[in-house]
């Protein structure tokens, strides 16, 4: 194989055999430079070191042959298939190409194969569809160990092996120094860049569960690669974002301890550490953009009215945008309760107030008359102008995008950025990966007020309907409440739902001597205000509702809630749905409800709900099965935005080995820092959102 002398990196059109059609298809991949070729490892390595034995065949088993080709013929038709007749210990397999089949014309009666895949048996013939096939022209050139790209068939193996053995050879015959030091791949217990290539590239042992532990300690080597050049990256944008200004915050104030005395609680230790870790961020004269992390019930929202107040007392004002008007409301409540001997005015931002009424309050934010302004995406809007923002919170922020947590701030960013305050029973998993690297200060309020018990969650299949009807007749009876969560309003026959009108009638005939109530989406705003006031007096036993309650809802004498069809809801959902019950001293409960066809990974995911209660953990859970998200930009799902290579898993279980790794970065020259970045293709930190 001859070598160029020089490639350019960004011209895939350099290297052989790839002209304008490849490298369409390269791109289709994720291979847009050079560098990425190389750095496009293989899913798994395939096993061919152990020949199947043809009487030891199953049907729909995976099988690997070398057999001699007796016939090859095509078939007649429009859409013509090939079939190879394969000799193997004198029994014939059959194998069929169905289409693509002019690249296959290189095989005929007499060459001996090598193949493996599915085996079908129909009667007494075995057939394989698509199989993967080797010429075997000598003993030499047989590989029992072969790496396998996940090119999503739009490129061939074998020529993505071509090409990425032509680049090994090139990089290898040039001076390609390393950018860690020996020393810290010995502290890493990390191989070189040029081995771990070869290891995951080119599996040399014969011996399967050798070549398997260097492919996996040869990945691992460019995980951890990405990772740090990751983590170079958002310490870059933290650089950056401390540069801007933020307004001063009057925190040596002995008001914010006297209002913290007149509470009819005792704070937590948790909540009083989130307190100072809010009032040292305060004192900063660059903007804060902290989260505070706590299960549904353990006290955020009295952190977000002490926040609120550092900010008033200091002549600021403040923005609580929630996704909810249901949360609005309820917020709006709390704050003026809270506030009610102080000089701060509150107001309640939403779409459904009178026009005549929210030009007056949009009038008063622009002339700062309005201290504490409490609103849904109606705070969003561009008309919406502060005089003097000095705080953002956003409360249940996994229910707003990222550009719609910018909006706010953009549209009252001078020349002072307002600290940022973020509030989750759960954060999702674009948030909680910015924590595993350093892109947020966060809390954790991980304790719960006094007296308040674990949630008892249980997963039941519908045809467990008649005990779960036997346990909300005894809650009835002790005079509790219930939700009942549909996923849909409307009855539709293609969906096997039970949806929220249809409930209500189900309930009433089951429970005929108790009120039943219905919340949702499209009935009029007040009519779900007035239901929701019911429900919190007592008037109303069962509320059939959707996910509206999801947030912010808080009647502490409802004990139970009942979740149909709970696997069509995310875990993050679930655990916020969950949450709306467990805000007393009493036993309170969940069952998640779902009927018999969901599968195994469904399965797994309800009973992680069973398994923990705590937000960060189940956050974890649903970043192993939703993806990490685009980090950098605005998608909030979906794996390999950012990663090249690192899985959900990965940044999870590489978590200590990243965070203590500031000696090393610090060690890397500014060169080297460029090259780490440059060769994993990190977005410039200039355009980080977190």
């Amino acid at each position: 194989m001859i070598v160029k002398k020089n490639l350019d990196d960004n011209n895939l059109e350099g290297l052989p055999s790839v002209g304008p059609s490849t490298k369409s298809k390269l791109n289709l991949i994720g291979i847009n430079r050079i560098s990425d070729l190389i750095l496009f490892l293989p899913s798994f390595l395939i096993d061919k070191t152990k020949l199947t034995k043809i009487n030891e065949i199953e049907n729909s088993a995976s099988c690997l042959f070398i057999g001699e080709i007796s016939k090859a013929y095509k078939t007649k038709g429009f859409k013509p298939n090939l079939i190879l007749n394969v000799i193997v210990e004198d029994v014939n397999i059959q194998i069929r190409f169905l289409h693509k089949i002019m690249i296959y014309k290189n095989l005929k009666p007499g060459l001996k194969i090598r193949f493996s895949g599915i085996m079908r048996i129909k009667g007494k013939t075995f057939e394989m569809i698509h199989p993967d096939v080797e010429i075997l022209t000598g003993k030499s050139d047989v590989e029992t160990v072969v790496p396998y790209y996940k090119t999503r068939k739009i490129i061939s193996q074998n020529k993505i092996r071509k090409l990425i053995k032509y680049v090994y050879k090139y990089i290898s015959n040039k001076n390609n120094t390393d950018i860690f030091s020996s020393q810290v791949l010995k502290k890493l217990h990390l191989p070189q860049y040029l081995e771990a290539l070869k290891y995951c590239h080119f599996p040399l042992s014969s011996d399967y569960d050798t070549s398997k532990a260097k492919f996996n300690i040869g990945r691992k080597r460019f995980i951890i690669e990405e990772l740090l050049a990751y983590k170079l990256v958002l310490i870059d944008a933290k650089k950056k974002h401390e540069l801007n200004h933020s307004p001063k915050f009057l925190t040596n104030t002995n008001t914010v301890d006297q209002f913290i005395g007149t509470l009819p609680f005792k704070l937590t230790s948790s909540q009083v550490k989130a307190i100072e870790d809010i009032k040292k961020n305060f004192q900063h004269s660059y903007p804060t953009k902290r989260l505070i992390q706590g299960d549904v019930g353990s006290g955020k929202t009295i952190i977000a009215a002490i926040a609120s107040l550092y900010a008033t007392l200091s002549g600021l004002q403040v923005a609580i945008l929630v996704p909810t008007e249901i949360l609005a409301d309820q917020h709006f409540e709390t704050f003026k309760t809270l506030f009610s001997n102080m000089p701060i005015r509150i107001e309640c931002l939403k779409s459904t107030k009178r026009d005549k009424d929210k030009k007056i309050i949009l009038n008063d934010i622009t002339d700062g008359l309005i201290d504490i302004i409490i609103g849904t995406h109606s705070l969003i809007e561009k008309k919406v102008n502060f005089k003097n923002l000095g705080l953002v919170i956003v409360d249940e922020q996994h229910k707003f995008g990222v550009n719609q947590r910018i909006q706010i701030l953009s549209n009252n960013i001078k020349d002072i950025y307002p600290h940022e305050l973020y509030l989750s029973a759960t954060p999702i998993p674009r948030s909680l990966s910015l924590v595993l690297y350093e892109g947020l200060d966060y809390t954790v309020i991980d304790q719960m007020p006094q007296g308040r018990k674990t949630i008892l969650t249980k997963v039941l299949n519908k045809t467990q309907r008649h005990d779960l009807y036997n346990h909300i007749s005894n809650i009835l009876l002790c005079k509790e409440q219930i939700y009942w969560v549909c996923s849909c309003i409307d009855f539709t026959e293609s969906l096997e739902v039970e949806y929220a009108a249809n409930m209500v009638s189900k309930l009433s005939d089951r429970f005929p001597s108790h009120s039943i109530g219905i919340i949702h989406g499209r009935m009029d705003t007040r009519d779900n205000k007035k239901t929701m006031e019911q429900f919190i007096s007592g008037d109303i036993d069962i509320l059939v509702c959707t996910t509206m309650i999801e947030v912010g809802v808080d009647v502490p004498n409802t004990t139970c809630i009942v979740i149909e069809d709970s696997n069509r809801f995310g875990l993050s959902q679930l655990h916020q749905l969950r949450g709306r019950v467990g805000r007393s001293n009493k036993q309170s409960y969940c069952y998640l409800l779902h009927n018999d066809e969901i599968n195994d990974i469904a399965k797994d995911r309800l009973n992680s709900l069973v398994k923990h209660s705590n937000g960060f953990d189940i956050a974890e859970e649903d970043l192993r099965l939703r993806g990490e998200g685009d980090y950098l930009g605005i998608k909030q799902s979906g794996s390999h935005q950012n990663f090249k290579l690192a899985t959900p898993d990965d940044a999870i279980q590489n978590y200590d080995k990243v965070k203590n790794t500031l000696d090393i970065i610090d060690g890397l020259s500014l060169e080297d820092r460029k090259k780490l970045i440059k060769r994993w293709d990190k977005s410039l930190s200039d355009t980080i959102e977190l």
